[in-house]
């Protein structure tokens, strides 16, 4: 196993793992394993988190968008964490290419990572029966596509303002009117409709897993003038089908984890409420018998629980997380 120092002070408490999963065009996409310093010997549950970002940055140790609270349950309850990366957006076949190797992160973390571990730190072991599985934004549709796929693999799933409906008007239209702009980004600072667009032109051919938040403004971009859909998401004759939509594979009869809680600020900026609200609904009409914990937050942006303090003085935030400990654990 390749150790990698500590990123971020976030991660201080974590001895810190890379392994690659799978390599594109000569890149590797890896996966990072955060070990609590202070684990004891033995199984231990296992956290899985997915990244969020615009489909199009971030990766698995951007400690701006990993979830404080996430980091304090995984030290709380023992937990070892896995976070992934996978290819940014835009790709040659658009959100195809994510859903690839996201199937092939699974695979690879169940069938070889146990063995990994067993060499690299061999009084480690996951105990898989225990499993929990988090995504935020973009990562949480990519937890969404990840547990319809294997509900039964999952001891509880955790969304936060997922993007679960690709279609949503904000990625093919742009904001409706009387909204704010995407990510309340200031007008005169969002690049052009042909900025954005020589971006991707210039990005397409690169395979990359890894970004930071430079490239935020050209996804705002696209996004605010309607292109993000027809030209990041779809791409290459690949167009979305049932099996890229979980709203649709729901509908179709996919199902998912026993234990579902999903949280959304009812002010989000990029991801609308809404979405968040079509996925309940119909997951309580189509799947009555899951545990399904679905917060709003009063007056609260995207990304609210990055900030410690404000989550921390949210009034669900307690409960929520003693659903989600003990849908996970017990």
């Amino acid at each position: 196993m390749s150790t990698v120092p500590s990123a971020d002070p976030a991660f201080d408490a974590f001895n810190i793992f890379e392994e690659t999963y799978k390599t594109v065009s000569s890149h590797d996409i890896k996966a990072a394993v955060l070990i609590p310093k202070r684990l004891q010997s033995g199984r231990h549950p296992v956290i899985i988190n997915i990244h969020g970002g615009f489909f199009a940055t971030g990766h698995s140790l951007f400690a701006p968008w990993f979830h404080p609270w996430l980091i304090k349950m995984a030290l709380e309850q023992g937990a070892i964490l896995i976070s992934a990366d996978y290819r940014l957006l835009p790709t040659p076949n658009g959100i195809a290419d994510q859903l690839e190797d996201l199937e092939d992160f699974w695979q690879w973390t169940k069938a070889e990572l146990p063995s990994i571990l067993q060499d690299g730190v061999p009084d480690q072991a996951l105990d898989f029966e225990h499993l929990l599985l988090v995504g935020g934004s973009a990562g949480g549709y990519c937890v969404s596509q990840v547990a319809l796929s294997h509900p039964d693999e999952i001891s509880a799933l955790a969304m936060a303002y997922p993007c679960v409906d690709l279609k949503d008007s904000i990625l093919s239209e742009g904001p409706p009117p009387g909204k704010p702009t995407v990510l309340r980004f200031p007008l005169e600072d969002i690049p052009s409709k042909e900025e954005g667009l020589k971006w991707i032109k210039e990005k397409r051919g690169t395979v990359a897993s890894k970004g930071e938040l430079e490239i935020t403004p050209y996804c705002v971009s696209l996004s605010q003038n309607g292109l993000f859909f027809s030209e990041v998401l779809e791409h290459n004759g690949v167009r979305l089908t049932t099996n890229e939509l979980p709203l649709e594979r729901l509908e179709a009869g996919a199902r998912l984890p026993k234990n579902v809680w999903i949280f959304h600020g009812d002010n989000d900026s990029v991801v609308y409420l809404h979405q968040s609200e079509k996925f309940v609904d119909l997951a309580r009409t189509k799947l009555p018998e899951i545990n399904l914990r679905f917060d709003v937050a009063e007056g609260k942006d995207h990304a609210f629980d990055m900030d410690a303090s404000v989550w921390g003085s949210y009034p669900a935030s307690k409960d929520a997380i003693a659903f989600l400990t003990k849908a996970w654990l017990e």
